[in-house]
């Protein structure tokens, strides 16, 4: 009956483990249950087979578990959480818009210091450079500084 009892701790551990790494990612309560459970199984079989037990559940315990991370760190346990996408956008510059200092335009939000704005059919984001602008107000670029576009309220 004590065997029983530790090689079931030992795969209830593992499960719980194999659950924690393949479907619920992170160090949460099926972590550490698990955990808990293979340290359980070893406690058991010092308590209830000696010392000898003890120890070879000891030594089990540490090859399950070394097996679980080499199946983690290789397998492809971690592809489904795992980020795939390269992103290739980059911030919108002043330039490539074709807006210039002196262009004028109506904010399409607020400007609550950032917002955006439409200048022809380009909306873009904009920064106010004297406080608040409300939307749909005509308004003027006055510098364009590191492709960030400053403007003021008409």
């Amino acid at each position: 009956m004590e065997l029983f009892v530790i090689v079931l701790l030992i795969a209830l551990g593992t499960i719980l483990l194999v659950a924690e790494i393949a479907l619920i990612p992170g160090f949460g309560v099926s972590g550490i249950a698990g955990i808990a459970a293979m340290i359980g199984s070893a406690v058991y079989a010092f308590m209830q087979m000696g010392e000898i037990a003890g120890w070879i559940t000891i030594a089990i315990v540490i090859l399950v578990s070394i097996a679980l991370i080499l199946w983690a760190i290789y397998g492809k346990s971690l592809d489904n959480v795992a980020l795939k996408e390269n992103i290739s956008s980059t911030v919108a510059d002043a330039d490539a818009s074709g807006i210039n200092v002196g262009d004028r335009g109506v904010s399409v939000t607020r400007l609550a210091l950032i917002g955006e704005a439409k200048f022809g059919d380009n909306i873009v984001e904009v920064t106010s450079a004297d406080g608040f602008i409300d939307e749909k107000c005509e308004i003027v670029v006055t510098r364009i500084n590191a492709g960030v576009i400053y403007v003021e309220n008409v």
